[in-house]
């Protein structure tokens, strides 16, 4: 809808960090920059593009507060990106039956250093490294014996998947070393993005 309302030959979309493709971001959102190239408009308003993204989209996805900005603002995305606490909330399955203990025992670790080596699922991708990253706070709720659901605050870049499931030993503490049980994560939502 921007190309069009712009007439630009191209649009480029650029976020403030990013999500696996099955997570939703929730809450307010995340900054993002749209780049658009070569445009033959320039009149249209900040409110006439955001109301052109958000009709175009029928509700599955709300933009606010657009406004114009600088090409360096691409720059600093990433950058503050690394500056930020993410709040997240999962839904979660345990092999073994888990009781009211275990979730004050997970809810009782705060400011928690954990260390993760690049995840199996990017390594093609991504350098071998060693990630310090710190869950601020967790929150979980039993739903039953086998299923919980855990909320937590953790530093911008950490691998929530597998802080949950271990990624077979390579993300410690995790979920799983913690509760000394095979855990699996069903859904993964992103609640917010703070400033640290």
């Amino acid at each position: 809808p921007l190309a069009k309302l712009f007439g630009a030959m191209e649009t480029r979309f650029h976020a403030e960090g990013r999500e696996d493709i099955d997570v939703r971001m929730l809450g307010s959102g995340r900054p993002f920059v749209v780049e658009l190239r070569n445009a033959k408009r320039t009149s249209p308003s900040c409110s006439e593009a955001e109301a052109a993204v958000n009709a175009h989209a029928g509700g599955a996805v709300s933009i606010q507060r657009v406004e114009l900005c600088a090409p360096s603002a691409m720059a600093a995305l990433q950058r503050d990106a690394e500056n930020h606490t993410k709040t997240y909330i999962c839904v979660c399955w345990s092999a073994k039956a888990l009781t009211p203990d275990d979730m004050a025992f997970l809810r009782s670790h705060q400011n928690l250093e954990v260390q993760q080596k690049t995840p199996l699922r990017v390594f093609h991708r991504r350098a071998p490294a060693v990630r310090p990253r710190t869950v601020h706070w967790m929150e979980p709720e039993l739903v039953n014996a086998h299923y919980f659901k855990l909320r937590l605050s953790t530093q911008a870049g950490m691998y929530i998947k597998e802080f949950v499931h271990g990624d077979l030993g390579r993300t410690r503490p995790s979920v799983r070393s913690l509760l000394g049980a095979r855990v699996e994560i069903l859904q993964l939502d992103v609640q917010g993005v703070e400033e640290a």
